[in-house]
């Protein structure tokens, strides 16, 4: 019989060793487990702001997200705003930019394997998509609940 964190072990006579915990043991492992389930807090959406997730591949979109993000952490200097700025290449048009926030589009744009060019479109492109997220902002805000899209009928 050895002796183990937890417990003890014990040789059975087939020569197999064998685990068993001791019963206070077993009872200060639940009671560790019951206090950790009774304080933790329990939520269904964890809610994460100012996140810029980067989705580029190529050195052009690589070039792009870097000079937006220097240009957007000016802009929005709480990080309130969320974006996904994804890149789509193609071989023969360049880069599809897309900056996309609550899963909607709000910029797009093509770009050339060209590092210069896709910096200076990082750098333009984010004062037209704060101005663009701020609005949408300021629409929901304003929404009406009770004037669903489907019941706005203008013929």
């Amino acid at each position: 019989m050895r002796l183990s964190f937890l417990g003890w072990k014990q040789t059975s006579r087939f020569g197999h060793e064998t685990k068993k915990l001791r019963n206070d043991t077993l009872k200060v492992m639940m009671a560790l487990l019951l206090g950790l389930m009774v304080n933790m807090p329990v939520s269904a959406e964890v809610e994460l702001r100012g996140l810029l997730l980067n989705q580029t591949r190529t050195f052009a979109g690589q070039a792009f997200y870097k000079a937006f993000v220097d240009t957007w952490l000016t802009l929005d200097a709480d990080n309130t705003y969320s974006l996904v700025i994804t890149e789509r290449p193609s071989a023969r048009n360049g880069s599809q930019m897309i900056v996309k926030y609550a899963d909607q589009v709000v910029y797009q744009q093509f770009i050339h394997f060209n590092a210069n060019r896709a910096q200076k479109a990082g750098q333009m492109a984010p004062a037209y998509v704060y101005d663009k997220v701020v609005s949408k902002d300021v629409e929901e805000m304003f929404a009406n609940p009770d004037m669903a899209k489907d019941e706005i009928k203008l013929n």
